[in-house]
């Protein structure tokens, strides 16, 4: 029943929330994407061994200049997904994007997006980004605007190479692209 009503907020903001600037009674584009965001982590499974523990928290990573201000730290802040904390944690290049669970790859480090992916792939971290032709490059999803409105591609492919399993009530609401990066 709790998945079903979060399913219904996710979906309210695919249709309801527009991109860009908002007006005083609407989110903000990036406020939008944080609440996708930390949904995002209700509707998909990492394997156990992406986890130290059973109590360690889901990890939200951040490459690069954060657009979403306290938005994420906001939305997250005390929340649990499948039994576990969320904690955001921003990460520079050099780091090691492997102890993220999530990893939202910023358009400043568009330039860094090809490498991070490769560095990253079979590793149990689902990548996100804005940046155009991200899930056709090998991106687990992608943010793109239609018509107006936040919506979101799925490459399946790089999310079972990432060994992640994604929802079907997530895949509903989803562009999802095949192997040749064509939409279904």
């Amino acid at each position: 029943m709790r998945a079903t009503c979060l399913l219904i907020v996710l979906a309210a903001c695919v249709s309801l929330c527009p991109a860009g600037k908002a007006q005083s009674d609407q989110p903000t584009e990036y406020a939008v994407k944080a609440a996708f965001l930390f949904n995002f982590t209700k509707f998909v499974e990492w394997p156990e061994s992406s986890f130290d523990g059973a109590d360690s928290p889901i990890v939200i990573g951040i490459i690069g200049d954060d657009p979403f201000g306290d938005n994420l730290t906001r939305i997250v802040a005390g929340q649990k997904v499948q039994g576990r904390g969320i904690v955001i944690r921003n990460k520079r290049y050099s780091d090691d994007f492997r102890t993220c669970h999530v990893l939202f790859i910023s358009t400043s480090e568009r330039h860094h997006s090809n490498q991070i992916l490769a560095d990253l792939q079979a590793s149990a971290v689902l990548t996100v980004s804005d940046n155009e032709g991200f899930a056709d490059a090998g991106g687990v999803m992608q943010f793109v605007t239609e018509d107006n409105h936040i919506r979101f591609v799925i490459n399946l492919n790089a999310a079972a190479r990432n060994h992640l399993h994604v929802s079907a009530k997530l895949l509903a609401l989803a562009r999802v692209i095949n192997p040749t990066g064509m939409a279904k």
